[in-house]
């Protein structure tokens, strides 16, 4: 009896979870319900969402709540701010321009305009092309903190608007050899289409696209606060949603559209449609949507990859049942993406005004879009090619970061070993599980589930070895001193820790005077070291969380950027003291201990000061 009864309950825990299994999302309705569910565990209030499959419209409309307080709904002429889809709009504007002559996709971005000052040292044989700024390979740092919202109240245009950007309009790499992000660089290509149109980016983007197409809720307004319909963008935390402040962003050409759910079903249908608008009139010739899909310049591209960044449009979903291509955007309460697959005519947009990631949504979407698509051919096998691999075998450092300063974290914590065992390619990180790569040629690899190669091995022009990807690029490193950086990273860490609490032991025998004054010093600036950097990282993470904050003058900003000096300067005041006072300390050990903390966190210093950590200013432009 009691197994009977231990049967009947497992059969009834287990009977609903099976049907959940058996029931696949197939109508709108069922996917409409697991979306708010969805939404309800991101903590999203509301969702923009258009579904398109050829010229049918699946849906188009919102779920949930564009303003929390008022329990306004999401509609269908909601507006949500899109952020970086923005780009794909500007690269379509330019396109029409080298359509009417007006300038080329290869012409020298300093030959359009000269008034713009960018630093390129390979000028001379490598100068920043236009497509460069198209496909994120002009070199250029991605934008400074407080370059990022303009809490200012005027709107710098033209070069003046630029000039906001100068410190990132450097190239850190020779144009044209590797993918990294970089707002600064769209906001430029704006500023081209502006010089080619005769018109301000905006103006010409509303009467060349949104009004030919019907996207008559579309806005590129930088201050979008007094927009009608606009969603209210949020935060969660501490259990509710905090309304966020629309600030207006410095690089407008980059992420200033404003949109809804019935603008976005006409985008999503000129791409379908092969770039045609809806009176069947072209927007641009045939064949150039092709080369919108295709990135021309990385090394990537030219080591064969296929599914990188081309003319503000990339490749998404490598391991689903098809790939879909299109553009994100993310600005502060905001997280978007439109989507679509030419082949099976399906596409989708959708926007939250949650902030949280849109991922988990987009999956079920592709997957509700793409039900009755058969399944994909797998991929061709291919055998491990070990004599073209050999050369290629040993340690790489990530030498793309989107900003200088996010490359510290690589520096600090180590390369990527690419080592063979047995018929398996691995690429081993310092810490965590290898990446298992498939061969697809000699010298492509894709991961498992992935449809189409996605890493590759080559050499760039100054002969170096490079494992690159569509939006990856890293560069040889020592096979013999791999360990240093991160060995000395963990010391550095260590003795911030032990020679905080020495610190304090040495604090209180002063306070008795056991300890002779003229080390008391030396003993506690380790200490206030350590503490100038804490102090910093708390700091920081409190302008990741309030952006806006980044441009003004606060106490935050400026402990962010005067900590890190403050921590090189005791480090340096410290090793001075002691070396000058080096006799007078009675244990050797003391000594000994003192100094190797001065060196460890002087060699930590270094690499602030190498990735730019010591040179901030977060206040002002």
């Amino acid at each position: 009896m009691k197994r009977l009864l231990f049967l009947l309950l497992l059969a009834a825990l287990t009977l609903p979870a099976a049907r959940a299994q058996r029931r696949p999302v197939s109508t709108i309705l069922q996917l409409t319900d697991s979306l708010q569910r969805l939404m309800q565990k991101e903590h999203m209030p509301g969702l923009l969402l258009t579904l398109v499959a050829h010229d049918s419209v699946l849906f188009e409309g919102g779920l949930g709540l564009a303003d929390v307080a008022r329990k306004t709904p999401v509609t269908a002429h909601t507006r949500f701010r899109l952020g970086s889809i923005t780009k794909s709009f500007v690269a379509v504007g330019l396109l029409q321009q080298v359509q009417l002559g007006r300038l080329s996709l290869q012409d020298e971005v300093r030959k359009l305009a000269p008034e713009v000052r960018i630093d390129n040292p390979w000028e001379a044989t490598d100068p920043v092309r236009v497509v460069h700024l198209l496909e994120h390979t002009a070199g250029f740092d991605d934008m400074h903190l407080n370059h990022m919202y303009n809490v200012t109240a005027t709107d710098p245009r033209g070069p003046a608007g630029l000039a906001v950007f100068e410190p990132e309009l450097r190239c850190r790499w020779r144009p044209g050899e590797r993918m990294s992000y970089s707002n600064p660089g769209y906001h430029l290509a704006g500023y081209l289409l502006e010089k080619a149109s005769g018109q301000p980016y905006e103006t010409y983007l509303a009467q060349h696209l949104l009004t030919p197409l019907g996207m008559a809720d579309a806005t590129f307004a930088l201050r979008p606060a007094t927009l009608p319909r606009l969603a209210q963008g949020y935060r969660f935390a501490d259990g509710q949603y905090e309304p966020l402040t629309p600030w207006p962003i410095y690089a407008g050409a980059a992420g200033s559209l404003s949109a809804s759910a019935a603008d976005m079903t006409r985008w999503l249908q000129l791409f379908l449609h092969d770039l045609r608008l809806p009176d069947g009139q072209a927007l641009l010739p045939p064949g150039t949507l092709a080369a919108i899909e295709t990135a021309q310049t990385p090394l990537a591209a030219r080591a064969g990859l296929p599914g990188g960044y081309g003319l503000a449009n990339h490749a998404m979903s490598p391991k689903g049942k098809a790939l879909f291509r299109g553009h994100t955007g993310a600005i502060d309460g905001f997280t978007s993406v439109f989507g679509y697959n030419r082949a099976l005519g399906v596409g989708y947009a959708l926007s939250n005004n949650g902030g949280g990631s849109f991922k988990a949504l987009e999956k079920l979407i592709q997957e509700f879009l793409l039900r009755h698509a058969p399944a994909p051919a797998a991929p061709a096998a291919a055998r491990l090619d070990t004599a073209a691999l050999a050369p290629y075998l040993g340690h790489y450092a990530p030498a793309a970061p989107r900003q200088a300063m996010a490359g510290l974290s690589d520096y600090l914590t180590g390369d990527r070993q690419l080592v063979r065992r047995g018929g398996l390619l691995l690429l081993q990180p310092l810490i965590g599980e290898a990446d298992t790569l498939l061969p697809t040629g000699p010298l492509t690899f894709r991961r498992p589930g992935q449809l189409l190669p996605s890493l590759a091995l080559t050499h760039d022009r100054d002969g170096r070895r490079a494992l690159v990807s569509p939006s990856g690029y890293a560069l040889e490193a020592s096979n013999t001193w791999w360990w240093l950086r991160p060995a000395l990273f963990a010391l550095a860490v260590l003795l911030i820790v032990s020679s905080s609490i020495a610190g304090l032991v040495w604090l209180i025998l002063a306070l008795r005077r056991q300890v002779p004054r003229g080390q008391v010093l030396p003993r506690l600036l380790p200490l206030l070291a350590s503490l100038a950097l804490v102090a910093t990282i708390i700091s920081f993470a409190h302008l990741v969380d309030n952006i806006w904050l980044n441009g003004t003058l606060r106490p935050v900003t400026v402990l962010v950027s005067l900590g890190p000096l403050v921590f090189a300067a005791c480090l340096l005041a410290g090793l001075l003291l002691t070396l000058r006072r080096f006799r007078g300390f009675r244990s050797r050990v003391a000594v000994g201990y003192l100094l190797l903390t001065y060196a460890a966190l002087g060699w930590l210093a270094f690499a602030l000061a190498q990735y730019g950590w010591l040179s901030l200013r977060l206040w002002g432009v």
